[in-house]
């Protein structure tokens, strides 16, 4: 028979060994979740993506709650129009700023993170007359890439037989060519356009006037993992509710937020 000391040894013996067993199954656990995100995002629009310093609203949201869940990113810019295919043909795992108007599966979208506030902007010295998306047919617009696309069915239908009507990527330039007046119209974000304004020289700081021809687009972030995308619902939720989320559209001088627009369900 075993001696009481001989049982004692034995017993500690196997709780040390339970207890490594039960930490190597964490370190294991942590391993295999925690990986590198590739995240997609359209071609610089500060103050919501600055792809010269990897900074912005967006991003630093993005990065905030992947960080939160374990992950490293890995930032990936393309042209907002070519954005979902990155996706559709498994080269990143999420892209940012998309709305249930783009052409995805809804199955795939978060919940709304973002709220932009776009509007057809003219110079004052124009004296432009615009009160209806029908109006913008008269001149030459300058759009984001997309805009056809979400901006809704009348501003789709006025674009589909307008000559004048062009889409970029390079959002910079739809403020310079509108300041020097090469475009009648720039339709853009709000913030997105006195952002880059503001970075202009004096010379480009010219009377503008905006015209309020659309209401809010809420952005989504699209991701095809499923549980990666409930993770990043719940913790998006725990950013709204704890003021974080409020403190970061602060910084970058967002006024308009989903937080700010409902209440969020605790599931």
């Amino acid at each position: 028979m075993e001696t009481t000391a001989a049982l004692n040894q034995k017993g500690i013996g196997q709780v040390f060994m339970y207890r490594l067993l039960l930490l190597l199954l964490v370190i294991v656990s942590t391993t295999s979740v925690a990986r590198q995100i590739d995240v997609v995002a359209g071609w610089n629009k500060p103050p919501y993506v600055d792809t010269n310093t990897d900074s912005g609203f967006e991003l630093e949201l993005t990065k905030h709650i992947l960080s939160r869940l374990g992950h490293t990113v890995k930032l990936i810019y393309v042209p907002f129009g070519r954005s979902l295919r990155q996706l559709e043909q498994g080269r990143a795992d999420i892209v940012l700023t998309v709305n249930p108007r783009h052409k995805i599966s809804r199955n795939f979208l978060t919940d709304e993170y973002v709220t932009y506030q776009n509007t057809a902007i003219s110079l004052a010295s124009r004296n432009l007359q615009i009160d209806a998306v029908k109006d913008l047919s008269q001149y030459t617009v300058l759009a984001f890439q997309t805009a056809q696309n979400v901006l809704g069915a009348e501003f789709t239908e006025m674009v589909s037989e307008h000559k004048g009507y062009l889409e970029i990527a390079d959002q910079s330039r739809q403020v310079r060519m509108l300041l020097m007046g090469s475009v009648d119209v720039a339709v853009m974000d709000q913030n997105i356009f006195s952002w880059l304004r503001s970075k202009l020289p004096a010379a480009h700081q010219k009377e503008i006037r905006m015209h309020p021809l659309f209401g809010k687009t809420s952005y989504r972030a699209a991701v095809a993992d499923e549980s990666l995308r409930n993770a990043f619902n719940k913790e998006l939720k725990a950013m709204m509710r704890d003021g974080r989320y409020q403190a970061l559209a602060d910084k970058y001088r967002l006024r308009v937020t989903p937080a700010s627009e409902k209440s969020l369900p605790d599931n």
